[in-house]
């Protein structure tokens, strides 16, 4: 650990002990790389147990530098951690019981692909305490699948659901993406209802994201495939916020659906800016008012030679993350909570600012108060890109 952050540590050993953490690791190994994605990724599986030894090590670290925190949401992100095998969770479990208090635990996801779980994986997942799984379906059309560059079929991701509910994980959510070249507004329809009509609990919808250079990004920029328009994109958008509650899945956040009690906490805490430690390259951690993001190299970051990307946030940049976030929830903000934070900062000026113009857009019918709240409409959340940047 460097100085800076050894001299920092009795302030984030404050913060860690003030309520429980959300905890992230990742696991940066994939059999393949979809075309679309810039994630930080390898498909060199021969760094996994260095990897993996780095990554038990860090968690002990933080555990024990940090006061043994108490962790209420756990996530296990990636790239593929279902590439771990069953003795590989086992120990990465271990580790993090033993650095961590999980006594108040309510929450432990882990990411897989469907091309890679079977049975008996997810039967010692489950043994182990992993109680929600979520599913890189992305679609179920097997061509869409191929130009994304999936290893799965529609038919793996279907039986992937199906094996997760006989082991008995009690929540199981499904990717859908939306503005895949060559994707039609039927077709995403047709899948939502083909999972929800599996008993799926969660569905994370999310906009086929290329701003970044991949391989799909060099097909369209090449002419040899096209996006779908924004028009198309918002009308699948609009008739999927029709169409899932109607299928048992309420919205509650811009891009995310839930049965009722089935909303992914550890996901919430980041609209709610609560603290969260992030382990692994590219992770990303947030307590009190300092971020950082480790290396997202991933021979760099094995090694402990990546560079650590921080930032010390001031009064203003804290109190702007709150509606930035909060505001992608259903159930929106409570403003006056939020103006009586800005007035002990001494920034209620900036606050009303903000105010005069969510209350200007109420006029447009992007925003609706109820009182001192203040929530998206459904057609605030198609614009919230736009909206959620007076806060940037």
């Amino acid at each position: 650990m460097n100085p800076d952050f050894q001299a920092w540590l009795p302030v984030g050993r404050e913060a860690a002990q003030a309520e429980p953490l959300g905890l992230y690791l990742h696991v940066p190994f994939c059999v393949d790389r979809c075309t679309y994605c810039s994630f930080a990724t390898t498909r060199d599986r021969s760094l996994q147990p260095q990897a993996l030894r780095r990554l038990m090590a860090d968690a002990a670290t933080w555990g024990a530098d940090l006061g043994r925190p108490a962790v209420d949401t756990l996530y296990l992100g990636g790239g593929t951690p279902s590439l771990l095998t069953s003795e590989e969770l086992e120990a990465l479990t271990a580790a993090i019981r033993g650095a961590y208090d999980l006594s108040p635990l309510a929450e432990a996801t882990l990411e897989a692909n469907p091309g890679t779980v079977d049975l008996a994986w997810l039967q010692r997942a489950r043994s182990l305490g992993w109680d929600r799984i979520s599913l890189g379906v992305q679609a179920l059309d097997d061509a869409l699948l191929a130009r994304l560059g999936r290893i799965h079929g529609s038919a793996q991701a279907l039986e992937a659901l199906d094996l997760a509910a006989r082991v008995g994980f009690r929540r199981r959510s499904a990717d859908l993406m939306v503005g895949i070249p060559g994707q039609s507004l039927s077709k995403v329809l047709e899948d939502a209802r083909t999972l929800a009509g599996t008993g799926v609990e969660h569905l994370s919808v999310y906009l086929l994201d290329l701003d970044k250079a991949c391989p799909l990004r060099a097909e369209i920029d090449a002419g040899r495939l096209a996006l779908p328009g924004e028009d198309e994109v918002a009308d699948v958008f609009e008739a999927l916020q029709e169409e899932l509650p109607r299928l048992g899945l309420a919205p509650y956040e811009i891009s995310n659906y839930a049965r009722p009690g089935a909303e992914s906490r550890h996901n919430t805490r980041y609209w709610e800016r609560r603290p969260y430690l992030g382990l692994g390259p590219s992770a990303a951690s947030q307590l009190g008012n300092r971020r950082w993001t480790e290396s997202g190299i991933i021979p760099a970051w094995i090694e402990g030679r990546g560079e650590v990307d921080l930032q010390e946030l001031d009064a203003a940049e804290v109190l702007a993350e709150i509606p930035l976030l909060g505001l992608r929830l259903h159930r929106g903000l409570d403003w006056g909570g939020l103006r009586s934070r800005a007035e002990g900062l001494e920034l209620r000026p900036l606050c009303d600012a903000w105010e005069a113009k969510l209350r200007s857009l109420q006029k447009e019918g992007l925003t609706v108060w109820t009182g001192n709240r203040v929530c998206l409409s459904a057609r605030g959340m198609l614009m919230s890109n736009g909206i959620l940047q007076m806060f940037v």
